[in-house]
């Protein structure tokens, strides 16, 4: 069993039954991705401060502002692919579609886990 295995993970709320989606998981000091149906393809992580931009760019359509992963698109799938490490994760206009709809709510908004950290 890896630490990623050991993660609360969670999907949006709009996604089908969990499966097939972006997961996003709280730790100590950020926020952890990876893709639901595809957890061995690695993780990428982010501090919180990175995290919330992520969240921005990713509501607006930008590319990347937050140095740890940017974000492209190829065909209609969404690329998260961190700056720093070989991650890429793609995710199909479906699975991106529910995450930006969970974002919009508040869904993956940890800026309690930030405030605490500070």
């Amino acid at each position: 069993m890896t630490t990623a295995d050991r993660l609360a993970w969670r999907t949006a709320s709009y996604s089908s039954a969990g499966e097939n989606c972006v997961e996003v998981a709280p730790i100590a000091d950020g926020v952890v991705i990876r893709h639901s149906k595809h957890p061995t393809a690695g993780t990428i992580t982010f501090p919180f401060g990175a995290w919330a931009t992520f969240v921005h760019d990713a509501r607006k359509g930008l590319a990347s502002t937050n140095g740890v992963a940017a974000i492209t698109t190829i065909g209609t799938d969404t690329v998260v692919r961190s700056l720093t490490t070989t991650i890429e994760l793609y995710f199909d206009a479906e699975e991106w579609s529910a995450f930006l709809a969970g974002a919009a709510d508040g869904e993956f908004d940890f800026t309690r886990c930030l405030a605490a950290t500070t």
